[in-house]
């Protein structure tokens, strides 16, 4: 039987690559096939970064879990989820940023472009004035929202997030083992 340390990085690991994984892939959908595809789908978006690193994390810790007999200490389901989900996320963005900032800026110019036309799309439906979609475009020009920065500040917002998500995910998945042993 494997110690826990072995499984809890084991099964972050695995969770890491199923987060890469699926990073190129929304990434390859985009670049190859529809650039406006998740501005066009911005549910898919929501669900790709927001709710389904949840089951993924999820499933990681009840993986783990079960390979313990049943058991999982906190720390362990954390590392699991946290390892995973941080990690994963790390390398999809920094695989991001040199595609749009070293290897294919005119595909970031593109997307730049989409960006400033969704904004104007969703502006005029909320009914803003002129002067507040002039403001808004100026804002998205000026941030380089496909920078290096702009990527690492994404990667630390989405770090915090995911860390909560494994917090909590450890506590709902934690089962100590009456024996006190694993």
């Amino acid at each position: 039987m494997h110690s826990e340390s072995q499984i809890m990085k084991t099964q972050g690991k695995q969770l890491g690559f199923i987060i890469v994984a699926l990073g190129l892939v929304m990434f390859l959908w985009t670049y190859i096939g529809d650039p406006t595809f998740l501005f066009d789908h911005i549910w898919i978006s929501v669900v790709y970064q927001w709710l389904l690193p949840i089951g993924l994390a999820i499933y990681a810790v009840a993986q783990g879990k079960k390979q313990l007999g049943g058991y999982i200490s906190y720390k362990s389901a954390l590392g699991i989820s946290a390892i995973g989900l941080i990690l994963g996320t790390a390398v999809v963005v920094l695989f991001n940023a040199l595609m749009y900032n070293v290897i294919d800026p005119d595909f970031k110019a593109l997307m730049e472009e989409k960006s400033i036309e969704f904004t104007i799309g969703f502006l005029e439906r909320m009914n803003a004035t002129e002067e507040q979609m002039a403001e808004a475009i100026d804002q998205l020009k000026e941030r380089d929202q496909l920078g290096f920065r702009a990527q690492m500040m994404g990667m630390v917002f989405m770090s915090i997030y995911y860390l909560v998500v494994s917090l909590i995910v450890a506590a709902a998945m934690k089962k100590d083992n009456p024996e006190g042993q694993i």
